[in-house]
């Protein structure tokens, strides 16, 4: 089982990048919100972006192009 990392402007935002990379239902992952992130002064000057980890089992999700290569953060579970 492998956990990896997506950002977004939000917590769904994220969750939606990383189920669309992965090729994944909802249902078919776990996921760990990391950090819900924040706009910033008036959502200008220091935002930072909402970070989740999505554990996947290879075996469930549609895409199999995806590995350690390609993220930043990826732990084998």
């Amino acid at each position: 089982m492998l956990e990896i990392e997506f950002k977004g402007k939000n917590v769904a935002e994220a969750i939606t990048n990383g189920l669309m990379q992965l090729g994944c239902n909802k249902e078919d992952v776990e996921i760990k919100v990391v950090s819900e992130g924040s706009t910033g002064l008036f959502g200008l000057m220091g935002a930072k972006p909402a970070v989740v980890l999505i554990s996947v089992d290879d075996s469930k999700c549609c895409n199999k192009t995806f590995s350690s290569s390609d993220y930043k953060k990826i732990r084998k579970k």
